[in-house]
């Protein structure tokens, strides 16, 4: 069983009073088994996690993240700027949840908490820079920002991951073109796309991506999404079904890079792990192995 002298387990305090509750019920008395000390901090504000993390997650061996991908994100924020940094988990608790599903973590809590005091494997991820901002699952501008969107919060609490689908079949019928320049340390692409998606993980709202990514390669994964409506309807429940993307269809074009200059024709949404940002340049740069997680198996 692992040991650890201090925890910091951080949770999202706007969760559902009775739904934290439960969460913390089932992950504490654990957490306590393993430590000496462990602080439990609930934010009270966007960007609460990530000064958090910012000012204090030095201090901890291990900071254990409990919510979805926003608490996730402003907590990778935090952490990614720190020179010495903790081991971090993560324990599901949103909507879609899917950094963790690319680090193989299990959807129930009970499962997730035994990986962290069993603590069978760790893995140093990479981390991706954009601009001053962090991301650990994935970038996008286009489709999957307008789904982001497009999303409303009360069907969002109350349909889950289904809202999701929703908003994405609806942004799918009228896709706006937009025209990208990606300039990488090996090339450069412009193109006509309805999505430029740049991936570090696994998984979007839910669905999985292409199995090729890999998350300590010092590599992201960039795709130029060329045309919406039932073709890309087809190939994404393809990807859903399989991971890969058929071969047949050539309207998805795939390039590595370990930096990425992106310029766009005009100021655009642009989605960093279901959180939106506004911008017409973005610099994209992968941190290699930045931060350790306990991650869970493929199998």
């Amino acid at each position: 069983m692992a040991r650890f002298s201090n925890i910091l387990l951080i949770c999202n305090g706007k969760a559902g009073q009775g739904t934290l509750e439960v969460l913390l019920k089932d992950a504490v008395p654990p957490l306590l088994d393993i430590c000496t000390n462990l602080i439990i901090h609930k934010t009270k504000e966007k960007g609460d996690a990530e000064r958090v993390c910012k000012e204090s997650g030095s201090r901890y061996e291990l900071v254990v993240i409990m919510g979805g991908d926003g608490t996730i994100h402003e907590s990778i924020n935090g952490l990614s700027v720190l020179e010495e940094r903790p081991l971090v988990a993560i324990l599901p608790g949103g909507t879609c949840n899917d950094f963790a599903r690319s680090l193989y973590i299990p959807m129930d809590i009970g499962q997730a908490v035994s990986l962290i005091t069993d603590r069978p494997f760790e893995q140093d991820i990479d981390i991706v820079k954009a601009g001053k901002r962090y991301f650990s699952n994935f970038w996008g501008t286009g489709l999957v920002s307008q789904t982001s969107d497009n999303i409303d919060m009360g069907s969002k609490s109350v349909l889950g991951k289904l809202s999701y689908y929703i908003s994405a079949f609806q942004s799918i019928k009228d896709s706006p073109i937009l025209s990208v320049k990606v300039t990488t340390e090996k090339e450069t692409v412009e193109e006509d796309v309805v999505m430029l998606l740049v991936a570090n993980g696994r998984s979007i709202g839910s669905n999985p991506l292409p199995n090729c990514i890999n998350m300590d390669d010092g590599l992201m994964d960039l795709y130029f999404v060329k045309k919406s409506g039932f073709p890309l309807l087809k190939e994404f429940l393809v990807i859903k079904s399989t991971g890969n993307i058929s071969e047949e269809y050539d309207d998805i074009m795939h390039i590595q890079a370990k930096k990425a200059h992106i310029e766009l024709g005009q100021n655009e949404k642009l989605d960093m792990d279901g959180e939106l940002y506004e911008g017409s340049r973005q610099s994209l740069e992968v941190l290699q192995k930045h931060l350790r997680f306990v991650v869970g198996s493929i199998e």
